[in-house]
């Protein structure tokens, strides 16, 4: 599992107007916490996270964040909990670091990606992605960057994966029903035809026939 080095220094005082002179001063807001640690107000260089953040493969990675500002550094295995951004301009407004233990299970989602190529799509069909990530569980040092699912055995419209299918990574375990739909192959959809356009003669002749009857039967 990927892993990064990032500096937080402890903040000593809260509220919109501190926020707003952090992202000034190049900084970013955020919070550090975990299930046995008490909540920490820090801030964080916005260049080294966003530097991290276009470098890293996957959501899921493994920070190591050097606190400072306290009595004595202190070093934490964390994970990005949380990013708030700027629905404008995609800024950082906000960050939150949850801290996790290398010796215990979590809970995680991870995305799935689809590698090889189905005999069924080469025949005409349409593969349909049903699910794009699953839940799993696992140590934090086993996650993965994703899931691999193959498509090479799909050899027919129809044909379908499932979780049960999955290849997966020594110490992972799927939290998703056994029989979730993953990727199936659908037919393709039927165009739909037009009836033509009548010509413009026989637009003229059905009028008259239609004028002729109603004349006939006055």
């Amino acid at each position: 599992m990927e892993q990064v080095s990032l500096e937080g220094l402890v903040r000593t005082s809260s509220g919109k107007g501190q926020a707003r002179a952090l992202r000034r001063a190049g900084n970013i807001p955020a919070i550090f916490y975990g299930p046995e640690t008490t909540a920490t107000s820090i801030s964080v260089s916005r260049a080294s996270l966003e530097k991290i953040l276009k470098k890293q493969s996957s959501e899921n990675t493994l920070y190591q964040l050097t606190i400072k500002g306290s009595d004595q550094d202190v070093v934490k295995t964390v994970m990005l909990k949380d990013l708030q951004k700027n629905p404008l301009d995609q800024e950082i407004l906000h960050a939150d670091f949850l801290e996790v233990s290398l010796t215990k299970i979590i809970n995680i989602t991870v995305s799935l990606k689809v590698v090889g190529k189905s005999p069924g799509v080469e025949k005409g069909g349409i593969l349909q992605e049903v699910s794009r990530e699953l839940e799993i569980r696992c140590l934090p040092t086993q996650i993965p960057n994703y899931l691999e699912v193959d498509i090479s055995t799909l050899t027919d419209i129809g044909d379908s994966l499932h979780v049960e299918d999955l290849k997966l990574p020594e110490g992972i375990q799927v939290l998703s029903d056994a029989q979730q739909t993953l990727i199936t192959v659908v037919p393709p959809m039927e165009e739909k035809t037009e009836a033509p356009a009548p010509a413009a003669g026989e637009d003229v002749e059905v009028a008259k026939k239609g004028k002729a009857k109603t004349e006939g039967e006055g």
